[in-house]
């Protein structure tokens, strides 16, 4: 089964870091935020997979909190794939986008619910992620 690693990076502000895909997938993606997120390679671990990903698409090295959501979507091609959300904090604060990505922005629960997200599924992760750090339903 396809697995998808997904970062969600937080601030001293509880935001979370997302990324504007810039098309390079094809029309499904462009224009629309996600968490960083990515593929395992071959042999790779889910957390090695993560910390790659996340430097691949905004040169942040991450501490991985906690492994704390999972879920069965439907990616914009249509595959079914399992994805594993993760808790992180960035070691640093230079964000270096790469191709995939046009921009960042470090958003509340609220602002990423007025987002173009690439998958409502994004708004569960958030929600669950901000119970963790304390926030409650409160900043969703």
């Amino acid at each position: 089964m396809e697995a998808i690693q997904q970062a969600l990076i937080f601030n001293q502000k509880d935001q979370f870091l997302v990324l504007k895909y810039s098309g390079i997938y094809g029309k499904e993606t462009k224009g629309k935020w996600t968490f960083p997120s990515g593929r395992l390679e071959k042999n790779e671990g889910y957390e090695d997979a993560l910390k790659r990903e996340v430097k691949e698409e905004t040169g942040l090295d991450i501490d991985i909190v906690y492994q704390f959501f999972s879920s069965m979507i439907k990616t914009v091609d249509g595959k079914q794939v399992l994805t594993v959300a993760y808790l992180c904090r960035p070691k640093g604060k230079k964000i270096k986008l790469c191709k995939e990505h046009t921009d960042y922005k470090w958003v509340s629960v609220k602002d990423l619910k007025k987002m173009k997200l690439i998958n409502p599924v994004m708004i569960e992760m958030a929600e669950k992620a901000m119970i963790l750090l304390g926030g409650g339903e409160n900043e969703a």
